[in-house]
């Protein structure tokens, strides 16, 4: 099986071989992924790190070439580096990066991560600070504290253990939304029993409750919640 890594900051992962279909996930910086149908100038990709499958353009396929560097996961929301080539490069928060030493990595709870991405656009399919969506904005946050969540919203509601009550809520457990009897569609990071931080037109923080998501600036509820999963690990 051939098998790739990301070189560029960010690469679209698409869900057909065409420049026009939707962008449906991104690659970040140092994820490799292997190869499984090749399509004239498109190649289908699974992510090695969450086994999401998808396209990007061949042109933004680099091989990936087996070494012992030590890595680790960049926490910021942007970070600047030296790429292979001893360029300066800025690469977005859950990036992989590979070095020959290992760098001390300083402590900071899961929601003080969340927090760094206030503000960031809503982008479908985005993960990383200049865009995302609601259920890659948590898989990166949960991705720089070593914990690799599924890709989207329902698969991650498949993970952890069942919050029972409300009043039950850590900081860092994860609320799930949908729409009467339908799947899940939405998810956000509990900041305490009463709050939430989501990418919903943004990454903003709104009040939660057993009802749902409570827009106080709209005056009503967004999102009708379903079930609350804490995953281990998470409340750090």
């Amino acid at each position: 099986m051939i098998k790739g890594i990301c070189c560029y900051p960010l690469v679209a992962c698409r869900r057909e071989p065409n420049e026009r279909s939707e962008m449906i996930s991104q690659l970040l910086y140092g994820e490799s992924y292997e190869i499984i149908e090749e399509e004239n100038s498109w190649i289908k990709i699974r992510n090695l790190r969450d086994s999401y499958t998808s396209w990007i353009d061949r042109k933004l396929h680099s091989p990936l070439i087996n070494n012992s560097k030590e890595s680790y996961v960049a926490r910021e929301a942007f970070n600047e580096i030296d790429n292979a080539q001893g360029e300066k490069m800025i690469v977005p928060a859950a990036s992989i990066i590979h070095i020959k030493e290992k760098v001390e990595l300083s402590d900071a709870r899961l929601v003080d991560s969340a927090f760094k991405f206030l503000g960031a656009p809503y982008l479908w399919g985005g993960k990383s600070i200049w865009g995302m969506d609601c259920s890659g904005f948590v898989q990166v946050v949960f991705q720089i504290h070593g914990m690799n969540l599924s890709r989207d919203a329902y698969q991650q509601a498949e993970s952890g253990e069942i919050v029972e009550f409300n009043d039950l809520i850590e900081a860092g457990d994860l609320a799930f939304f949908s729409k009467e009897n339908e799947s899940i569609s939405h998810v956000g990071i509990c900041i305490s029993k009463e709050k939430i931080i989501h990418a919903s037109g943004k990454v903003r923080i709104d009040k939660l409750d057993h009802h749902g998501i409570y827009n106080e600036e709209s005056k009503q509820y967004t999102h009708q919640l379903r079930i609350i999963k804490r995953i281990k690990k998470a409340a750090d």
